[in-house]
């Protein structure tokens, strides 16, 4: 995993409530340098980090979004991925106002986006654009006292809000208050912050793309045996399982069609699950936690009434850990996978169907958990004999593979 920022700057109502945040491009840890040499390219990696790596919730929860936009964004695809109702997008001062502009600001207006316009100074031949804009931000260092007046006065038939941006000094929120701005933002009433999180490297996200393709039941032996196939140190394990002197076979099996025959494609799918975090993290201990809840879950399959379901609910025990294996939250890790709802239901809220599964394996990890005696299946004592048979099969697994790499 690679660090990531943003910053954001809040942005307040006259009541000095937070209302927003602008995010702001940072290329490390320092609020002050954004170190922009790209538009596009920050835009482009704000997004991501914003969105997908550190999550709206956890950079403005329930407040709005203010997200500077070039040109070259004004149309790009990666806007249609964007909660409309949250997100205002905030046309740059320096964007060329055009018909091509024009067109493509009124279909985000069409799809739900709030529409401002950043350090606005007016232009009559920009009229168009004004009146497809909700909030026109004025930066305050770029007027004198009666120039400002003059501004609000030329945009005030457009019934537009207005905020005030480099807000400094007391003198300075006064006289904006005065002058019926609605949204004040600037050092006077907060400066930016930083936020730090973690964005998955391609290994790690190729692991999780693995395992969601791996734990798909509709793969066929030869499809299942080419996504092995493709990933040598998984391949050497299955065939390793497959040749153990527990099957006594009259023959070694030597490719990975006849070991799925053999093994079953339920089995060698968790056994390739596994195999793939064993060669994707050394931490051995949280490997070891991983795979005791993937066991236990699939254990918990037969008493719960689904006995041919074990497959999912090994999968469900195996995800349920990734977060403590892989350091990142777990919405984060789901958000690289295509999961049914009940399964993102059960491993991020306990609910559902297939909720009670991780909660009665907590129970095992923290003694201060209660047992879930309404939802759980089995009683106390048989999910603990189910918990030290799920932790016999994780020791067995790791001498196993341990034999393998040093093979």
């Amino acid at each position: 995993m690679q660090p990531i920022f943003v910053g954001r700057q809040p942005i307040f109502d006259g009541e000095e409530r937070t209302i927003g945040f602008e995010l702001l491009f940072r290329a490390g840890a320092n609020a002050s340098e954004a170190n922009v040499v790209d538009g596009d390219l920050a835009t482009s990696d704000l997004l991501h980090s914003a969105f997908i790596d550190i999550g709206m919730e956890n950079l403005v929860g329930e407040h709005l979004a203010f997200v500077n936009l070039p040109r070259g964004f004004l149309e790009h695809e990666v806007l249609q991925s964007l909660p409309p109702e949250q997100v205002v997008l905030e046309i740059l001062e320096d964007i060329v106002v055009d018909d091509e502009v024009i067109t493509a600001v009124r279909r985000l207006k069409e799809h739900g986006f709030r529409i401002a316009l950043d350090d606005y100074q007016f232009r009559e031949q920009d009229s168009p654009l004004i009146e497809l804009a909700d909030i026109v931000k004025l930066d305050l260092l770029a007027f004198d006292g009666d120039s400002l007046r003059a501004e609000i006065e030329r945009l005030r038939p457009f019934n537009v809000e207005l905020l005030a941006e480099k807000v400094e000094d007391a003198a300075t929120y006064a006289t904006c208050r005065e002058l019926g701005f609605l949204y004040y933002q600037g050092f006077f009433l907060s400066y930016p912050n930083v936020v730090e999180g973690q964005r998955l490297e391609q290994l790690e996200v190729g692991l999780l793309h693995l395992i969601e393709k791996l734990q798909d039941p509709e793969m066929s032996a030869e499809q299942l045996a080419a996504q092995i196939n493709a990933h040598p140190d998984l391949a050497i394990h299955v065939l390793r399982q497959a040749n153990s002197p527990l099957l006594r076979h009259r023959r070694p099996i030597e490719t990975l069609r006849e070991a799925i025959v053999l093994l079953g494609t339920d089995r060698v799918r968790s056994l390739a699950m596994v195999a793939a975090l064993r060669t994707s993290t050394p931490q051995r201990q949280g490997l070891e936690q991983v795979m005791i809840r993937a066991r236990m879950a699939a254990l918990l399959a037969a008493p719960s009434g689904v006995p041919n379901e074990s497959e999912r609910y090994f999968t469900l025990g195996l995800l349920s850990g990734l977060d403590r294996v892989l350091g990142i939250p777990l919405h984060r890790v789901l958000g690289e996978l295509n999961l049914s709802p009940a399964m993102e239901d059960a491993l991020l809220e306990h609910s559902g169907e297939l909720g009670a599964v991780p909660r009665i394996i907590e129970t095992f990890e923290d003694p201060d958990r209660r047992f879930p005696f309404e939802v759980s299946p089995v009683s106390p004592q048989v999910a603990g004999r189910l918990y030290m048979e799920a932790v016999r099969w994780t020791e067995s697994m790791l001498v196993e593979m341990q034999g393998a790499s040093s093979a």
